[in-house]
């Protein structure tokens, strides 16, 4: 009977990693978070604001988000799995500014959210970088800054040419003036 009962807990154990293991792998970013002392009606408003912007809350054993993370090859974890409870924030949305910002929003209401830091396409981030991230624009303002970077050399350029034009019809007309003036002479 307590053979069942180890074997069913280590199926259910291994059926939590590959889970886990395919939430985090179809993120594109995680960002982990200490939520010691947190009060639950707080904790669901930080899930119900990162909800918004595509990204969602996973809580569970640090060890078993080291051997998915061990998995994933991420093996760099120095730091953000303590032994402090470590929440993970998946990010499926492209712009993870924006959940970035959320956190770190709630972190500096809240003060008893910690951002540990981050790890984005097999990048490990420090607390200090995930606060530098938000403080970036969004991902639509930064390519809007990009786009208005690359248009800036061909509209000056244009209006380089427009006033080249302009010059021409310019000086056209004062000859026709001027031969206008000739003439009534």
């Amino acid at each position: 009977m307590i053979k069942e009962v180890k074997k069913i807990g280590f199926l259910v154990r291994e059926r939590m990693a590959k889970d886990l293991k395919e939430e985090i792998s179809q993120a594109n970013g995680c960002f982990f978070v200490s939520f010691n002392k947190v009060e639950a009606f707080s904790f669901n408003q930080l899930r119900n604001n990162l909800t918004k912007v595509g990204a969602k809350v996973l809580v569970t054993k640090n060890t078993l988000f080291k051997r998915v993370f061990d998995d994933l090859g991420w093996t760099d974890q120095e730091g953000l799995l303590d032994k402090k409870e470590t929440g993970a924030v998946l990010v499926y949305e492209k712009d993870l500014v924006e959940a970035c910002k959320a956190i770190v929003d709630f972190a500096k209401e809240s003060e008893l959210l910690e951002v540990k830091g981050a790890q984005i396409d097999s990048k490990k981030l420090s607390a200090k970088e995930v606060q530098a991230m938000a403080k970036l624009p969004s991902r639509e303002i930064l390519l809007g800054m990009a786009v208005s970077g690359l248009a800036a050399p061909i509209s000056g350029f244009a209006r380089c040419l427009n006033q080249v034009i302009l010059k021409f019809v310019w000086a056209v007309e004062e000859v026709r003036k001027a031969k206008e003036q000739t003439d009534k002479k």
